[in-house]
């Protein structure tokens, strides 16, 4: 199994598959590392101990897409390089700026810092993404659920002036 095999195999279980026994023992873990950037360190440390040397891996933003759905998708509300998205969920589902935040962050490759505009409104909600990695966050919410409720992300419609 080469590297590229391997992370996709890796995504696939961190998706897919029970891990809470491995989140536990990584909440144990994590206490001996420095407070800040631990979990992302022993990710790391584990990524270089399955995989080895990543230097020669050439991964893109389409290696976390499936290939045939790939450029289908059109973002017509694009501002400043951050591409906004609709989620159907908001304030009567109990959803907040801070769980959508820790919703993105936990389905999709972005960092939390990189999230722009949020607005939560009674039955919905926009977010903001950056446009490279729009399709990835749209993909990760695919079968998702937020507070038992089933969501769908779409890409917003061009705002109105």
């Amino acid at each position: 199994m080469n590297k590229k095999q391997k992370l996709e195999t890796i995504l696939e279980a961190a998706v897919s598959d029970d891990l809470e026994l491995y989140v536990n023992l990584i909440n144990k873990v994590k206490k001996k590392l420095p407070f800040f950037g631990g979990t992302k360190k022993l990710a790391a440390a584990l990524l270089r101990e399955c995989l080895g040397d990543v230097s020669d891996l050439d991964i893109d933003s389409s290696f976390f897409l499936n290939k045939e759905e790939t450029g289908q998708i059109i973002f017509e509300d694009i501002k400043d390089g951050k591409a906004r998205l609709f989620i159907n969920v908001g304030r009567n589902h109990r959803v907040n700026p801070g769980d959508l935040i820790r919703e993105i962050v936990k389905r999709s490759p972005i960092d939390g810092k990189t999230i722009g505009k949020i607005d939560v409104h009674p039955t919905y909600s926009f977010f903001e993404v950056p446009e490279n990695f729009a399709e990835i966050v749209l993909h990760s919410f695919e079968g998702a659920k937020i507070r038992g409720i089933s969501v769908v992300v779409e890409p917003a419609k061009k705002r109105k002036k």
